[in-house]
């Protein structure tokens, strides 16, 4: 059980998210009576592909990688769930018995796991809590389709600089120092390039004097610029 006077920072961070948002404080303590904090170490898995689903997570520190094996035996990245963020919670609401992907936190992380059958009979107890779920799904759909469309129209830098402007505060306009929360063969799977076509990227976006590199940090020259330039597809 998640308890209020241990894991303050936790529950107002859970209180805020997206998926929990919609709660009133009733249907809220509810979940926090089926919530548990858990800590997950570098390169720990979470959970396997394919295993029974029987919880959903949110990110409150750290960094998750959701993947999936190919054919070959190689690992293709599907989302980079950063602090702040849910997931596993589509496949419940899909009605689906099993996680379709692998859950690996990519650095020491902090994770709240949600039991999966508490919350549906809660979610099925409010036709408006499963309206405003919807909503939330609707929202994270339309981002993964816009993510394929960056990954399969755009070349390497337009996708480089896209993930960079995403984890960028829309009031920002001038420069902007980025620490890169995940190595980057992961930001390069992520958006589906080689981790030398990621490289030559980066160096070319340097060379054309966009970005600076000092080792984990990325400096964003002129963010205004930078959006422009994706508006306008001129990378």
């Amino acid at each position: 059980m998640l308890h209020k006077d241990l894991n303050k920072q936790v529950v107002m961070a859970l209180r805020q998210s997206v998926l929990f948002a919609a709660m009133d404080e009733r249907q809220f303590d509810q979940v926090l009576g089926f919530s548990d904090v858990v800590r997950k170490q570098a390169d720990q898995m979470i959970f396997q592909q394919d295993m029974d689903l029987t919880h959903i997570y949110f990110v409150f520190d750290g960094a998750v990688k959701l993947v999936r094996g190919t054919i070959k035996g190689d690992e293709k990245i599907i989302e980079v769930v950063l602090s702040g963020r849910s997931f596993a919670e589509g496949v419940l609401f899909a009605g689906a018995p099993r996680y379709p992907v692998t859950s690996i936190a990519l650095k020491d992380s902090v994770l709240v796991k949600v039991q999966a059958k508490p919350l549906l009979n809660l979610l099925r107890s409010s036709a408006d809590l499963c309206i405003n779920m919807l909503g939330h799904l609707s929202t994270r759909l339309h981002w993964m389709i816009r993510e394929l469309d960056k990954q399969t129209l755009h070349n390497a830098s337009f996708r480089v600089i896209d993930y960079f402007l995403s984890q960028v505060d829309e009031g920002v306009t001038e420069e902007f120092k980025l620490m890169l929360a995940v190595p980057k063969r992961d930001i390069a799977s992520r958006l589906s390039i080689k981790p030398e076509t990621f490289s030559r990227a980066l160096k070319s976006l340097e060379n054309k004097s966009l970005i600076a590199i000092k080792e984990r940090k990325i400096i964003l020259k002129n963010v205004s610029q930078l959006r422009t330039l994706l508006e306008s597809e001129a990378l």
